[in-house]
């Protein structure tokens, strides 16, 4: 399967009401004090059966990418509580990443379960602009035998951009950069970065993923490029859908495009030092390397 973009990318984060143990879960969860909060999440559980500490425990296994656990809790809950989309779009996001980092066959067993979850979330609430992302980024990512279509996923696309049109283009536009149609990807991008001076805040990290790539793959805007990668470098979870590595090669790719040899080179370092046979990551090493004289 392709690399998930957005699968379980985005989790909502609330109050934690239950707090017996005068611990604030929040503020750890915002330091990433990953650890800590689980600890303490786990001494509530045994105090009480508040489905929102349940909930922040499945969000807190999410960040440590204990995703068997994660499955487990949000089981429970799309089972307690079916009516919540929430609970199954949470529930399909943590078996997606487990089958993003699982082996093939591992994978292919969860797939009917992910799509399952999700379309429930989608019928549960239609307004929900995380679940019809996972939509589309689902049948992109699918191979054409196990229910993959571009066709499904710009049908997702669509509905997603009478919600947010923002997304509705940025999907718009991945579906055709994944259908060989860069042209109408890049139209379709064009109007999503006209949208974003009506965006009072991103809320959601991975737009800032999405936006710093675009502006680097089609040579857009790319100061803002950098300030929007920079941004999802900087509120990075494991529950993001794109992992660190790809971030770092794309700021690479966008200090090059702005002629900065030596920042490009920084960033393109930290990719490699990930993962030393990145091929993309290999190859924007090799452009960067040959270019003109070090900017002073």
């Amino acid at each position: 399967m392709k690399y998930f973009l957005f699968l379980s990318a985005v989790v909502q984060l609330h109050v934690c009401q239950a707090q017996s143990t005068g611990v604030d879960i929040n503020q750890l969860i915002e330091r990433k004090k990953y650890v800590q909060a689980e600890t303490e999440l786990l001494k509530e559980i045994q105090v009480t059966t508040d489905k929102d500490v349940k909930d922040r425990l499945g969000e807190v296994y999410g960040y440590q990418g204990k995703w068997d656990d994660a499955i487990a809790i949000y089981k429970e809950l799309t089972e307690t509580y079916p009516q919540v989309s929430d609970y199954a779009f949470k529930y399909g996001g943590v078996m997606a990443k487990k089958a993003q980092n699982s082996n093939r066959f591992k994978a292919l067993t969860l797939v009917g379960k992910i799509k399952e979850n999700f379309k429930k979330a989608a019928t549960l609430d239609s307004s929900s602009i995380e679940v019809h992302w996972a939509l589309v980024d689902l049948y992109i990512s699918l191979p054409g035998i196990l229910g993959g279509s571009t066709s499904k996923a710009f049908d997702y696309a669509k509905k997603l951009k009478s919600v947010s049109p923002i997304d509705g283009y940025l999907a718009m536009g991945y579906v055709h950069e994944y259908d060989e149609n860069p042209e109408r990807a890049k139209q379709d991008y064009l109007y999503a970065l006209g949208l974003l001076d009506d965006l009072e805040s991103i809320e959601r990290n991975q737009l800032h993923y999405q936006i710093g790539k675009i502006c680097g793959e089609y040579d857009l805007k790319l100061d803002e490029g950098v300030y929007h990668m920079g941004q999802y470098i900087k509120n990075y979870t494991s529950l993001d859908g794109v992992p660190l590595k790809w971030a770092y090669f794309r700021m690479a790719k966008l200090y090059r495009k702005k002629k900065d040899k030596p920042k490009a080179l920084k960033w393109i370092a930290r990719a490699l030092y990930i993962d030393n046979e990145l091929e993309a990551a290999l190859e924007e090493q090799k452009k960067i390397e040959a270019m003109g004289t070090l900017r002073s």
